[in-house]
């Protein structure tokens, strides 16, 4: 109750009417309400692709953009000396602190960490963000992706490496939500490293994900609520 007095009106509004509409689609709906589980997301299969890539703990990995995100706190349960960035804070620290974590409010297009401090850093569905104004309090700047690539590539160790996914197909810009990438945007944001490992996947009719190439999904016209997704591993040269 005293975090609820703490935020302001609008903010009151929003928790208010959220509760609400979720208690209507379980009256509504309450044969199908929390007895069937959420459809896979892309998540499922970044984080497969990114663990399964990283170099054995206890290295040291910076995971970008991880307001809202569990994945740096598995990160550090599994032994890595994991670092989170955002513009945004990170709430469960509020009163609880984990170890091998440490939190750092900052903008990865300028950040305070030394040269070749990490040995990993994970961008699981971020960059696309960066530089689009009106979703997360960005400022536009639609060659801002760039910039955070660089900063990433100035902080991470020689021979150190990047896990990127990314939406994939048509390049454009969907404001204000992402840029959708393709072969020759990738090859422009990230000059100077090196790709070593590259997957696509995309839903079908159903909507489940399946692995595809790159050639079946690189002209597809992306939809801010579905688009084909590339996974892949970089290193720095």
């Amino acid at each position: 109750m005293d975090n609820l007095k703490k935020k302001s009106s609008k903010e009151k509004i929003y928790i208010t009417l959220s509760k609400v509409g979720i208690a209507a689609f379980q009256k509504i709906f309450p044969e199908y309400f929390a007895k069937e589980p959420l459809a896979p997301t892309d998540r499922y299969i970044e984080y497969h692709f990114a663990i399964k890539n990283l170099p054995k703990p206890p290295a040291k990995i910076l995971d970008v953009g991880c307001s809202g995100s569990f994945f740096p706190l598995l990160l550090a349960a599994f032994g890595y000396e994991t670092y989170g960035i955002d513009i945004r804070n990170y709430p469960i620290l509020n009163k609880l602190q984990f170890d091998n974590f440490t939190f750092v409010k900052e903008d990865i297009r300028k950040t305070s960490f030394p040269d070749s401090f990490f040995d990993a850093i994970t961008a699981i569905s971020t960059i696309e963000h960066i530089g689009i104004s009106g979703r997360y309090g960005e400022s536009q700047d639609l060659s801002d992706d760039k910039k955070a690539i660089d900063e990433m590539k100035r902080i991470l160790k020689p021979k150190g490496i990047i896990i990127l996914t990314i939406p994939f197909g048509k390049a454009k810009i969907i404001k204000p939500y992402c840029r959708i990438y393709d072969s020759n945007l990738i090859q422009q944001r990230v000059e100077g490293l090196k790709i070593e490992k590259e997957e696509y996947y995309m839903q079908d009719s159903n909507n489940d994900w399946y692995r595809c190439s790159k050639e079946e999904v690189q002209d597809i016209d992306a939809k801010a609520d579905k688009y084909p997704i590339c996974l892949m591993k970089i290193s720095k040269i």
